[in-house]
């Protein structure tokens, strides 16, 4: 018994359960409402696109700095989390509301703002997991989402049961989180920065504007798809993305472990094994089910096997271009990375815009997919072999970023506020050898601490501890 609660409580602190959750609450709630809440059903199912969008851009804005190690150490980051949330509220919102009215035009105003509630509620919730995540446990930040998950379909079960609309199910539990979150919130140590709206949401502009890019090409590889090969060909993209959905739980979870880790990133790791295993087994029973593929949707019943193995391939290359996209983003300076991943995006469209061009079928689309997707692989292969590190970033006396370079190409020497130790000191004069490629060894890496206001901060770490080659990208 002790070692299943030990499996269990190790099984907690990891992103899979955190994804498998967040996956299961909306299938459970698109269900309900199919069966119990017809009425409501568009409204969930388009709540569950929106829902995507805390995800991704508290992510970008809060996450991925974090993971770059881009945060001033002064920094109050529970106060840059939320204020960063806080700021992107409004336009959420408007825009939620907007594509509401377009997508469900039958619908009232009410009916707008109830299935808005728990998109924006989300977003408190997003940022107070990565804010604790940097200054918590795993374990305690993965309670976050994994509360509200839990709540959402208890939720959803009461509310049917007391014939209540199913759309608002998570708003409870997401109350409940937040206020559960504001009471537990650690207190500002002394000499604590409370950045203002523009500082917190600046630092991850470049990565906000990476994943709405991003987003973007999600929207219109089913838009040419229904161009080039009919409204059945959406089906069969839906209807396959469906049967992937263990794959998909399990790639997002080594994404985002990838960015709570930072540049204590693994390579190696549980988590990406069990994501290859588990694109094999999916393909396998794909490929070798009709039956399967039938009950999914007869259009995918039809479809031959030569479009579902280029399918396949697809998602295999989708899964290496997303891990060295993550990869990527934790160790380029952001400037960078923005250009290594608007070069993607533009790579991804050229291979949409070549389909409705050259694309006959839907197999031929697949198969253009692929060969874009393979050339988003060594365009981040070679982005990364030809870049430099991002420098560790301090702070200066009034809080604001500073990552200034040497004479050398090294990042300069940083100090910490008067009376304070520095968080990170590296000397001007450092060997050439310090200042290498994305992903290439080093003499010398900074490894900030990663909680703030650490009062101690290494001045050199070997190559082995300081970088992820001992071991993305949107939940």
């Amino acid at each position: 018994m002790g070692s299943v609660v030990a499996q269990l409580a190790r099984l907690q602190r990891t992103q899979l359960s955190v994804q498998a959750l967040n996956r299961l609450c909306s299938v459970v709630l698109f269900l309900l409402a199919s069966w119990w809440d017809g009425d409501h059903l568009p409204l969930v199912a388009f709540q569950g696109i929106l829902l995507a969008v805390p995800y991704a851009l508290i992510e970008a804005l809060v996450g991925r700095p974090i993971a770059a190690d881009l945060v001033p150490e002064r920094w109050d980051t529970g106060r840059w989390a939320r204020t960063a949330a806080l700021v992107v509220a409004l336009p959420v919102g408007v825009v939620g509301y907007l594509s509401a009215s377009i997508a469900l035009p039958q619908t009232g105003v009410a009916d707008r703002l109830c299935m808005l509630a728990p998109v924006l509620l989300q977003l408190p919730i997003e940022a107070y997991f990565w804010a604790t995540a940097r200054t918590g446990s795993p374990r305690r930040a993965n309670l976050i989402p994994q509360l509200t998950a839990i709540g959402t379909l208890l939720g959803g079960v009461t509310f049917v049961a007391a014939d209540v609309r199913v759309d608002v199910a998570a708003v409870p539990a997401q109350v409940a989180v937040i206020l559960w979150c504001l009471l537990r919130r650690p207190a500002a140590g002394p000499g604590t920065v409370r950045p203002g709206a523009r500082a917190a949401v600046s630092l991850g502009a470049v990565y906000c504007f990476a994943a709405v890019v991003d987003l973007s090409y999600s929207i219109a590889l089913p838009a040419v798809a229904g161009w080039v090969a009919g409204a059945s060909s959406v089906v069969v993209l839906r209807a396959m993305d469906l049967a992937f959905g263990p794959f998909h739980v399990a790639l997002s979870a080594t994404t985002r472990e990838d960015v709570v880790a930072g540049r204590r990133i693994r390579w190696r790791s549980g988590t990406r094994a069990l994501t290859v295993v588990t694109l094999v087994v999916v393909s396998a029973v794909v490929l070798g089910s009709e039956r399967l593929r039938g009950l999914l949707a007869t259009d995918l019943g039809a479809v031959g096997l030569a479009v579902l193995a280029s399918y396949c391939g697809y998602k295999a290359v989708v899964m290496v271009s997303t891990w060295l996209s993550t990869r990527h983003m934790i160790w380029a300076p952001p400037r960078r990375y923005l250009v290594s991943a608007i070069g993607s995006r533009v790579i991804a469209f050229a291979g949409l815009t070549a389909a409705i061009v050259l694309a006959a079928g839907l197999t031929d689309l697949v198969l253009l997919l692929v060969a874009a997707e393979a050339t988003v692989i060594g365009w981040f292969l070679v982005r990364m072999r030809t870049g430099v590190r991002a420098p560790a970033v301090s702070t200066d006396p009034d809080g604001a970023p500073e990552a200034t370079v040497g004479p050398t190409g090294a990042p300069a020497a940083t100090v910490g506020p008067t009376g304070a130790p520095a968080a990170t000191v590296v000397p001007t004069s450092v060997p050439a050898a310090a200042v290498v490629a994305d992903g290439a060894p080093a003499a010398t890496v900074v490894e900030p601490a990663r909680r703030p206001n650490a009062a101690v901060g290494r001045a050199s770490v070997p190559a082995a501890r300081g970088r992820p080659g001992g071991a993305p990208l949107g939940r």
